[in-house]
C-alpha cells in the first residue's frame, strides 16, 4: 500500500496548518472530508495494486481541481481532507460536487489490464468559524457530514448545516463539449474547473 503521494500533505502537517490559521485569526475557510465509496470492494476484486492506482487517481483529481492556496492530505487509507482557503461552504460545495459528478460519469482504465473501474466518492463539509471554534470541532463536523452522506446512500456531498444553493445553467455546442471532455480527461480537471479557469482569464483580460 502506498504511503506518500507528491503534493499531498501528511495529516499531522495538515492539522498544524489548520491550527495555525485559527491561531492567526484567519478569515473563513472550509474543510472537506472525502471518502472513496466501497474501496475495500475494489481492493478485494482487483487487488491492492489497482487499489493503489485508485488512490493516486483520486489524489491527482483533487490536486488539479483546487486553487493554489488550498491543501490536500490523505488522512486514512481511502480518505482525504481538503482545506479550501478563505472559501465559503457554498463555494466549496460547488467545487466538491463538481469533482463528485466528474467521477460519477467517468470510468478509469487502471492496472496492467487497463480495466474500466468506477470510482465514486462521498464528502462532508464544515466551515470555520461557522461550525467550529477549533480544529478538533472542525474535523468532527466534517466527519459527521460525511457520515450522513454515507448513511443517505453514498456518492453524495453533505454539509455540516443546511445551506441555500443557487445553480446556473449554461449552454454550449456539441463540439465545444466534446473538446472540453477530452481536455478534462487529459488534465484530470473537471469540466467546470476548466471553464472557471477560462472565465478568470477572460475577466483578467478585459479588466486591465
Amino acid at each position: 500500500m502506498i504511503n506518500n503521494i507528491d503534493g499531498i500533505l501528511h495529516k499531522d502537517d495538515f492539522i498544524k496548518e489548520i491550527e495555525n490559521k485559527i491561531a492567526c485569526g484567519t478569515e473563513s475557510f472550509t474543510l472537506a472530508t472525502i471518502d472513496i465509496d466501497n474501496f475495500e470492494t475494489v481492493n478485494t476484486y482487483y487487488g491492492e495494486i489497482v487499489g493503489d492506482e485508485v488512490i493516486k487517481k483520486i489524489a491527482s483529481i483533487l490536486k488539479h481541481n483546487i486553487l493554489s492556496n488550498d491543501m490536500v492530505c490523505r488522512s486514512n487509507k481511502d480518505e482525504f481532507n481538503i482545506l479550501f482557503d478563505n472559501t465559503s461552504i457554498e463555494t466549496t460545495f460547488i467545487m466538491v460536487e463538481e469533482i463528485r459528478k466528474y467521477l460519477d460519469k467517468h470510468t478509469f482504465q487502471l492496472g496492467e489490464k487497463k480495466a474500466d473501474i468506477d470510482i465514486k466518492i462521498s464528502g462532508g463539509l464544515a466551515n470555520y468559524p461557522k461550525h467550529a471554534r477549533n480544529a478538533v470541532e472542525l474535523f468532527r463536523a466534517a466527519d459527521s457530514a460525511l457520515f450522513r452522506a454515507k448513511r443517505e446512500g453514498k456518492n453524495r456531498v453533505c454539509l455540516a448545516a443546511d445551506e441555500n444553493m443557487i445553480t446556473r445553467s449554461n449552454y454550449y455546442t456539441k463540439t465545444q463539449l466534446e473538446r472540453l471532455l477530452v481536455l478534462s480527461r487529459k488534465t484530470d480537471k473537471t469540466e467546470e474547473f476548466l471553464l472557471r479557469e477560462a472565465l478568470d482569464d477572460l475577466l483578467d483580460k478585459y479588466s486591465k
